[in-house]
């Protein structure tokens, strides 16, 4: 499990083709991020849950299997590509974000970007429309690995806000109009969702 903080950005340095749309990913951090990881352990990548197969201090290796490549936006990494990273949450740690489990839903498209003083509001447009349905103003996305709050929507859109130190921290400040995201909807939306979904199946077949 994860909370969505971002605890370091990092680049793609290395991508290799394994298989058709099977990845290995070299990820590089400016300092010791990887230090205390283990072999085997989970680190997420822009909201993608991915486990460490080989590392060093600075680096550490991924295999990215089909589903995932076909889900997310790893299937557009370029070399040097900045990436949020986070560390599985320890069960002693502080819960500063949300739950977040590094599953990502799907993917989403920026449609707008404008900036209001020191803020800069980012709207998104899911490439899954039932998404929307679990998306509500108030409430907590996951978008590319980053934990935040949703603050308007329509039919189609969301729209969230970024203060300046998540846009010094994050590789968000490198969106533009026409570019994907990760995005995992709140637990507790899919659930709702899921239970409405189960008693209009019931109504239904009464």
């Amino acid at each position: 499990m994860f909370t969505g903080i971002t605890q370091a950005v990092g680049k793609i340095t290395k991508l290799t083709k394994r298989h058709d749309k099977e990845l290995r990913l070299t990820v590089t951090t400016d300092k010791a991020f990887f230090v205390p990881a283990l072999i085997g352990a989970s680190i997420m990548i822009d909201g993608v849950c991915l486990t460490i197969i080989d590392k060093t201090e600075q680096t550490a290796d991924f295999d990215v299997m089909q589903p995932t490549f076909d889900t997310t936006i790893v299937q557009n990494y370029t070399l040097n590509q900045p990436v949020n990273l986070e560390m599985a949450m320890l069960a002693t740690d502080r819960f500063d974000g949300h739950i977040v489990s590094g599953h990502v839903d799907g993917m989403a498209t920026v449609t707008r970007v404008r900036q209001a003083g020191e803020t800069v509001w980012l709207t998104f447009q899911p490439n899954q429309s039932e998404l929307m349905a679990q998306i509500v103003p108030k409430g907590a996305i996951t978008v590319s690995g980053v934990s935040l709050t949703v603050i308007e929507t329509d039919q189609t859109t969301f729209t969230i806000g970024l203060i300046p130190h998540t846009l010094a921290h994050t590789n968000l400040n490198t969106l533009t109009v026409g570019m994907h995201v990760n995005i995992e909807t709140d637990v507790i939306a899919k659930y709702l969702a899921g239970i409405n979904h189960d008693e209009y199946s019931n109504t239904k077949g009464a």
